[in-house]
């Protein structure tokens, strides 16, 4: 919810060439509709002076299936600066208001047989359709102070150049917990020396907004009560801090011409060419918290983390052609202390990152697609590798995993389309991706002294169950590693035979290192797979 709060703030503050002729009310009209194209409706009470518009009590609101969003400003003030530019300005505390639903908790109650239920028991034998959640209402609501803020404006009615300057932005919010208990959760947090541009102008259809923003600091803070549960578990409390510098925000939005409810028609306008393109960073971000309460049992717990990243980075694509995340963070380490545990859990990670690609739009032919994921240096405290390792007999070196996978898929509905899976919508398919390729470009595991590598690729025909191609793999130090498991007693030696035999069917000794085991898993037509050219389906 905080991230409505601030991008509106900043679109308030939102973006064409200098020296053009721009007037306070073209701007108060450009803003209106540059909010409608995201289903929101603008009002207020406009007092036009010509060289300054005042508008008291703005009212920007949305409706959604359930609920609405209503974002009130108490007066935005609009002025000419005497250089084509129109200096707009935020007064007074921006107050927010959100409702939605939310599924009701389940009731604890006894099963019913099903013959004492006929719709559960149709006559023709199929199963009932089951019953829509019951849904509960909830609300968040807050405040935003942007005291000494500044937005210059210049350009055209049709292209315009929004130049913003928030030293401060201060949010309050006060967050539903659960549904069932009517709790809440207050969340705090400022922005400190905000500055950037945004530019919204016509495009060869529709519209295209461009943002360029960053930020010296965020700060976010909860300190939350929990309530009493089922034999006085919970009631305690839960303090978090979180602590960002450096943050940086990039990118370019297309909207088509038509209108959509991006809420309910994100499918309709992917088709229609709805484009969106951001890039997020941050120089390093500190997460604090500690807590102190009852578990179920009714006993005192109490415990206390801390987690710190490096520079990291996200991006986010959003189009006909898929939906994108992509992102990278180095050194991780994280600490956590609790007194239900005997000792610190402790460990660190030199690098993560990830790059997730995947097809959203129905559609005939097939799509591309990447799941990606690495996780490199990861190293754990001694004393969690105590606990199955006293004799340190395993190597302790930074681990790392790799597993890189791209191809192509039939998608057979619209993912985004919200009326999926809601009673009286249309039916989820059984399979919404059907693959037609897959490239194991790297699945790769370095750790406790062994390696292992696939690589390969395969291809599906109208039998996704049976593809055609080859997997290729490659081990070091498996055998070393199983003779290490039973000198240590985590595996008994009858269950470790069965596994070496199950090695020695599907992979080989390489002639030139025996430590060194080769596979080549060949999959052929009409389901039958091979290994090392000997079948074994």
């Amino acid at each position: 919810m905080f991230r409505f709060a601030a991008t509106s703030a900043l679109a308030l503050g939102i973006a064409a060439p200098a020296l053009a002729d721009v007037t306070p009310a073209q701007v108060w009209e450009n803003l209106q509709e540059n909010y409608a194209d995201f289903g929101y409706q603008v009002t207020g009470q406009v007092e036009d002076g010509g060289g300054t518009l005042t508008v008291r009590d703005a009212v920007f609101s949305m409706k959604n299936e359930g609920g609405a969003t209503t974002f009130t400003i108490p007066r935005l003030t609009f002025q000419e600066t005497g250089d084509a530019r129109v200096r707009m300005v935020i007064e007074g505390d921006m107050a927010l208001d959100s409702t939605f639903l939310v599924p009701a908790p389940p009731e604890d109650a006894p099963a019913d047989d099903p013959a004492d239920n006929p719709a559960d028991n149709p006559a023709d034998g199929t199963q009932a359709a089951p019953a829509a959640p019951e849904m509960v209402e909830m609300t968040t609501t807050g405040t935003l102070k942007v005291p000494g803020n500044e937005t210059v404006v210049s350009g055209t009615p049709e292209d315009m150049l929004y130049e913003f300057s928030y030293p401060t932005m201060a949010f309050d919010l006060t967050m539903p917990a659960d549904p069932e208990t009517g709790a809440t959760v207050p969340v705090t947090g400022t922005l400190t020396d905000v500055t950037g541009t945004q530019r919204q102008g016509a495009a060869a259809e529709g519209s295209e907004t461009s943002f360029d923003a960053k930020a010296s600091e965020a700060t976010v803070q909860i300190a939350a009560d929990a309530p009493a549960g089922a034999e006085d578990a919970g009631n305690g409390k839960l303090n978090l801090q979180v602590r960002l510098t450096d943050l940086t925000s990039t990118g370019t939005a297309r909207m088509p011409a038509q209108s959509f409810d991006l809420g309910t028609q994100m499918a309709q306008a992917l088709a229609a060419g709805l484009d969106f393109q951001g890039d997020f960073g941050f120089g390093a971000m500190d997460i604090g918290f500690d807590f102190a309460g009852r578990n179920d049992a009714g006993e005192d717990e109490t415990g206390s983390g801390t987690v710190a990243l490096g520079a990291g980075n996200a991006s986010l694509r959003m189009s006909a052609d898929g939906l994108g995340y992509k992102g990278d963070v180095a050194e991780t380490r994280a600490e956590m202390t609790a007194s239900s545990l005997p000792f610190p859990v402790s460990y660190a990670a030199d690098r993560t990152r990830f790059d997730l690609l995947i097809p959203v739009s129905k559609a005939d032919a097939a799509q591309p697609f990447k799941f990606a994921y690495a996780l490199e240096g990861l190293t754990f405290a001694d004393a969690i590798w105590d606990l199955f390792d006293p004799g340190r007999q395993l190597p302790r070196d930074p681990a790392s995993l790799t597993v890189d996978l791209s191809g192509d898929a039939v998608v057979a509905e619209n993912l985004l389309d919200p009326a999926i899976g809601q009673p009286g919508g249309p039916t989820p398919p059984d399979a919404p991706f059907t693959p037609r390729t897959l490239t194991v470009n790297t699945v790769a595991l370095d750790a406790v002294g062994a390696k292992a590598e696939i690589t390969g690729a395969l291809e599906f025909g109208d039998n996704p169950n049976e593809p055609v191609g080859k997997l290729n793999g490659t081990f070091e130090g498996v055998n070393g590693l199983m003779d290490k498991l039973v000198a240590m007693n985590l595996v008994p030696e009858e269950q470790m035979m069965g596994m070496r035999m199950m090695l020695a069917m599907f992979a080989k000794p390489d002639e030139a290192n025996p430590d060194r085991l080769t596979s080549e898993i060949e999959f052929r037509e009409g389901g039958r797979i091979f290994a090392n050219g000997q079948q074994v389906k």
